[in-house]
This record gives structure tokens, sequence and C-alpha cells, in this order.
């Protein structure tokens, strides 16, 4: 005897047994010749038809819409011309251009110059300050070498027995391990075929980066731009003495005027 109510009974419980006890029209039927009950026949009906969707949402379904409402092409498409190649040389007229590309030594480095350096006549450096501040040394286009066009037979970063230039090693953000250099230690010495040689100063306060050991096998290298590998060494100034380093030297302007007034006498 069940002494359990079915009145007490759950009420899921309930209506699963009695969802159970319904018998489907197909249930007394051949398996393939029942009919969907109404349940069913609401199921199917939520379903859109294939063939009321409408374009802007199959494109939607198949991924060719973009966020910008725009319909993007399919590169498969053979049906798709694409516009014939224009002439545009005619953009470059409202172009500045004169016919020359800067470097990159000139884009990035602003030129300063000291002249007769050590009260040598011709001795003329320049320093390259990076926007950065680090400094890159080379000679002066006003240099003697440069101005009688002399062969170089050696650059030699050998300055003493006990020190060499080209053994110097940094490491890290703070160039530990570097050379210091004051302004008027030896970068190197340029031999020539004439025989004359030439002290190079470093011209500034600082620690030695490196030096350009491709002057080592090829010395008539530092006849080119710097970009080209025309340079001595790259120097690391003291940053607190920076701005004194500049007043102390000549600027681009400045350098050129001189050299004008030099020509003239």
């Amino acid at each position: 005897m069940n002494l359990i109510s079915e009145v007490d009974e759950p009420e899921t419980k309930r209506l699963k047994s009695e969802n159970d006890n319904r018998k489907r029209p197909c249930d007394q039927e051949e398996e393939g010749s029942c009919y969907p009950t109404r349940e069913e026949s609401n199921i199917q009906e939520d379903i859109p038809d294939a063939r009321e969707i409408s374009p802007s949402q199959e494109e939607e379904r198949e991924g060719l819409v973009n966020s910008d409402n725009e319909v993007t092409i399919d590169s498969d498409d053979e049906s798709f011309t694409f516009p014939l190649d224009q002439n545009i040389s005619n953009m470059l007229d409202e172009v500045e251009y004169n016919g020359y590309f800067p470097t990159v030594t000139d884009r990035y480095f602003t030129p300063y110059y000291k002249v007769n350096v050590q009260s040598q006549t011709g001795n003329d450096m320049c320093i390259w300050i990076h926007s950065n501040r680090i400094c890159m040394l080379s000679l002066a286009p006003s240099h003697i070498i440069l101005q009688a066009n002399k062969s170089i037979n050696k650059v030699d970063f050998k300055i003493s027995d006990k020190l060499d230039r080209s053994l110097n090693k940094v490491s890290g953000k703070g160039k530990h391990g570097a050379q210091p250099l004051q302004t008027n230690s030896n970068i190197c010495t340029i031999s020539c075929t004439d025989g004359q040689a030439y002290v190079i100063k470093c011209c500034m306060i600082g620690k030695l980066v490196e030096v350009n050991e491709a002057l080592l096998e090829d010395p008539q290298l530092l006849k080119e731009l710097p970009h080209k590998g025309g340079y001595l060494a790259i120097i690391l100034p003291n940053i607190k003495l920076l701005e004194s380093l500049k007043q102390s030297l000549l600027t681009y302007d400045q350098y050129i005027e001189l050299v004008k007034k030099k020509e003239e006498q």
C-alpha cells in the first residue's frame, strides 16, 4: 500500500509522469508513418525558411559584412575588374624636392666643428651630435688630409705601448669598462704616404664607446662620408658638460663662414 499520496509528489515529477503517459500518434503506427505533434509543429514554425532570409542576413551569416557595414570582395571572384594604373608623376609637383635625399647622418646628427686643434693649422675636426646625445668623431671637410686629398697609409689606434683604443670593450647601458677620455686625449694617429702623421684628439670629455675598426683594413675609407664608414670613433660625452661643449664649438653656419673667409685670404 502506497502511503504517499500523489498529491504530495513534487510537481516536476508529476509533469514528467503525465508526459510519459501521453501517447504520440506514431507510438501506435509504423515507423515513418507518424505525424508531428502540435508542440513539434510549433517548434518547426519558429525556424525560418531559407527562402525567407534576406540578402543582408545571408551575407552576415557567410561573414562577408565587416564591422563598418562594407561588403568585402572575394579575391577569387574573377568578375571583379581592377582599375588601370594611373600616372602619379604629378603627385611630386607639390613636394619640395631638390634632387637630394638626406642621409642617416644628416637626419639624426647635428654637426659641430673645431678648427686648428692643438694649434695645428688645418687640423680641423667635426663632432656629430646625435639626438640621443651620443657623438661621432670625424675629420672636418677642411682638414688638411681631405683638402690636399692625401693618400692615407695607416690609421693606428694604439696610442702607447700600454693603451690600444681598438681593444676598448664596453657593456651595459652605462658603458661599463669604457676607456675614459679628456679633451686632449689621443684617439689615433693617421699616417699618410707623404710621410706626414697627424695625431687626432678627442676634443671632448666622455667615454669611448667604439672606434671604427674598418679603418684598420681600409684606411682610405676615412675619406668617405660618416654614414659610409668615414668616421673615427663613437664617444659618449659627459652629459653635464654637453651644452658647454656645444658653446665651445662652431655651428655649421659659423664653420662655412669661417672656411669662406680663409679661401678669400
